[in-house]
């Protein structure tokens, strides 16, 4: 009887404790609707963009649907703060809070550890807080269009990421640390106030885009040259005077925009550049074009001022009309 009795108090302490978790459970969901309801946020729908594609928006008010939950949607409702409780869905793995009002994440943010793709673009924030450098698995992060003027050392931890969207932010600096991001392809940090690149910029290894437009460069590091898979480099819109010769070893590039600069001069290593298809040299001090442009075997387009110097190797470009003039 004795056995019997305390397997019977095991079982009554198990059921209370799942009616407790049920009542937090549903306490939590219940703080969260009222949210959603507060800041008239939709209940999931399905909406058509461009080329018939389809996305969702809204948070579902089906709590199971809401539990299963990967992608959520809530660009454009004009919210000004996130409550924790939307960090209990730890199935998410994208999450959209594109054109709000938010100057602040919830540190519960790091619960969302299955979290792929993150985008906080268009909101008021200042910094990220350091609790989204614990998402491990985290690919995608964009945040663009902020008013960050720095980036976390620790951004190191985000192993996995593959594309980095700062634009359009107050950033004078970027971390050396960000060049320990070995997966990263896309790096897009134009609209800011850069003064340099991190100078190991190199290490990025699998990076194939990276746009630095619209920033106050005035030099480049040495070890750009090393980015052996970068296809795009936009520097137009800079202060840089003189480009580094290593330059010439990015053999697998396809465009690069240097208008709107202050070069006087071309490294002659340009003619390492064999997959260039569109060139952008406008708006320089430049007082000619260097000769090794003709090995340039793909080059589709190149566009210079009108009263740089050609010389007779290259007029055969310019009849076929790859060289043209502003």
């Amino acid at each position: 009887m004795l056995y019997k009795s305390k397997v019977m108090i095991g079982l009554t302490k198990k059921i209370l404790n799942n009616k407790i978790q049920i009542i937090e459970n549903q306490d939590w969901i219940d703080k969260l609707y009222l949210w959603a309801d507060e800041n008239k946020i939709d209940d999931l729908y399905k909406s058509k963009k461009s080329f018939n594609k389809e996305y969702t928006r809204g948070l579902p008010r089906n709590k199971e649907d809401l539990l299963n939950l990967v992608e959520l949607n809530l660009y454009k409702y004009d919210l000004t703060y996130l409550p924790k409780e939307l960090c209990y869905l730890t199935k998410l793995e994208k999450l959209h809070l594109y054109k709000n009002r938010l100057r602040f994440i919830p540190k519960e943010i790091k619960n969302l550890k299955n979290l792929k793709e993150l985008s906080l673009s268009k909101n008021h924030l200042t910094v990220l807080p350091k609790e989204i450098f614990e998402l491990k698995n985290l690919e995608i992060l964009s945040v663009l269009g902020n008013k960050l003027s720095e980036v976390s050392v620790h951004i190191s931890q985000l192993k996995k990421l593959e594309k980095l969207n700062l634009l359009g932010n107050k950033l004078q600096t970027l971390p050396n640390e960000i060049c320990s991001l070995k997966a990263l392809r896309s790096l897009l940090i134009f609209e800011n106030n850069l003064i340099e690149l991190p100078y190991d910029i190199g290490n990025l290894s699998n990076l194939e885009e990276l746009l630095v437009n619209d920033n106050n460069l005035r030099f480049l590091p040495l070890s750009i040259g090393k980015l052996k898979k970068l296809k795009y480099l936009c520097l137009f819109n800079n202060k840089i005077e003189a480009l580094p010769s290593e330059i010439g070893h990015l053999h697998s590039l396809e465009e690069l925009w240097l208008s709107n600069n202050r070069l006087l001069s071309l490294p002659l290593s340009l003619d390492g550049l064999h997959k260039l298809n569109e060139f952008s040299l406008s708006n320089n001090d430049l007082s000619l074009l260097p000769s090794q442009i003709l090995k340039m075997k793909e080059l589709k387009w190149l566009e210079v001022d009108k009263d740089v110097y050609i010389p007779d190797e290259l007029h055969s470009l310019v009849k076929k009309g790859v060289i043209t003039f502003s």
